[in-house]
């Protein structure tokens, strides 16, 4: 694939998803080895080629969102950062019941007046960190539940939805003495 300013769009992704994570745009530059202006040029030229990039091939969707999932790749992917790789953080969320137990007491304690991202945090993540476990879960349950044409199909989505279920069920259970009426000061 070609470049832009001497940046790959491996390297363009990984520097968004490293900006999205939280690493500053001199540290990006640096990385890249460009002065300011020419990384907002550059930038701004990759930003309007991924549209194209789309329609010629709605797999680079998928790729650019993995650079958000680990932005640890290309020139980033041996630079010293706080920026934490998906490695390091399935390490709390080895699979997708793990995801799921996370994900549905974040919904359902919601649902009870709870701030969804304390739930996350008491989990040892932030919201960048946690979008990006919810890219790599998002992307796996995709590439698992690929249509095949054969009974598999059927197993694998009555499989995940039984997991969603079953975090559904035991979370509403566990908040259930917690049920909050959000609206009860409210008159019509």
């Amino acid at each position: 694939m070609e470049s832009i300013n001497g940046v790959t769009f491996e390297d363009w992704g990984a520097a968004c998803g490293n900006l999205a994570a939280g690493m500053s745009e001199e540290e990006v530059i640096k990385v890249l080895g460009l002065e300011m202006p020419v990384w907002q040029q550059t930038n701004s030229a990759w930003t309007s080629k991924l549209g194209d990039l789309m329609t010629e091939d709605m797999n680079n969707a998928t790729i650019y969102s993995g650079f958000f999932t680990n932005p640890k790749v290309g020139k980033f992917a041996d630079v010293a950062s706080n920026v934490p790789d998906i490695k390091s953080l399935l390490e709390k969320v080895p699979d997708y019941d793990a995801y799921q137990k996370i994900f549905w007491q974040q919904s359902i304690a919601a649902q009870h007046g709870i701030d969804p991202v304390s739930i996350i945090e008491e989990n040892g993540f932030n919201h960048q960190t946690w979008s990006q476990v919810g890219m790599h879960y998002s992307n796996w349950y995709h590439e698992y539940t690929k249509r095949t044409g054969t009974e598999q199909d059927n197993k694998r989505f009555h499989e995940l939805s039984a997991i969603g279920n079953k975090w559904t069920n035991h979370w509403n259970e566990f908040y259930k003495e917690n049920a909050a009426n959000l609206g009860e000061d409210i008159d019509f």
